[in-house]
């Protein structure tokens, strides 16, 4: 597990940075460090930076919230609840339509403009559960850990080689930057193919209760395609 000191000792060792020179002050390196950890932490959806926050309250006939935590990435809330009720996510041009065409439904939706919440105001009132992508904060110290230190630690190499590649051009070396984002970028694809892989083991709840029959052939559908049927 890096802390935010080992991040920074590996930068120095592994880019050969010289705290000597000049212009690589200790204060200009701790700040790239943290430039490449922002970098990194929004270069896809992690689901190291999901969140669900509970500190909004809505109240009925009140349409416009402000997002619960000011830490939420905008546009990146993807399910509300209100109290024990969830409500559905839909456009905002299909949101004000729906407001204007029945503007007394109790339909459960919801939709965001900005970092503004637009919530029906016709449900009951209740505490909002609001589920997102959380940004990061600065590192608080030197034991400080990134969202991916836990188990993914080829997502702290990342921020290291990005953090190479922001200092390179301050010794002139432009393409050395290139290569190293370039070693970056694809460690961050590579683990985001692998959470990917991961997450097509999810199945959805909304599956059919009830298998699918053909009915002019008399056959259940899994039999039909399974090749193997009748070894």
């Amino acid at each position: 597990m890096a802390t935010f000191s080992e991040l920074i000792t590996n930068v120095v060792v592994k880019g050969s940075i010289s705290t000597t020179s000049a212009f690589y002050t200790d204060a200009l390196i701790e700040r790239e460090v943290s430039n490449a950890y922002r970098w990194a932490s929004a270069f896809h959806k992690w689901p190291m930076t999901e969140y669900m926050d509970k500190s909004g309250v809505f109240a009925a006939g009140t349409e416009e919230n402000s997002y619960p935590n000011a830490g939420f990435r905008t546009d990146s809330i993807r399910i509300l609840k209100v109290g024990d009720d969830r409500f559905r996510k839909i456009r905002f041009e299909d949101y004000l339509i729906f407001r204007e065409d029945e503007n007394s439904n109790t339909e459960k939706v919801f939709s965001d403009y900005g970092r503004t919440i637009y919530i029906n105001p016709n449900c009951v009132s209740g505490t909002i559960y609001a589920y997102g992508q959380l940004g990061v904060s600065d590192f608080a110290s030197s034991s400080s850990t990134s969202v991916f230190s836990a188990g993914e630690p080829e997502g702290d190499e990342a921020i290291v080689e990005k953090t190479i590649s922001n200092l390179k051009p301050k010794a002139g070396k432009l393409q050395e930057s290139a290569d190293w984002e370039n070693k970056a970028r694809v460690k961050l694809e590579e683990l985001w193919k692998r959470i990917q892989a991961e997450q097509y083991a999810y199945s959805p709840k909304n599956k059919g209760m009830f298998e699918r029959l053909d009915c002019v052939e008399g056959e259940w559908y899994k039999d039909k395609n399974n090749p193997l049927q009748w070894s």
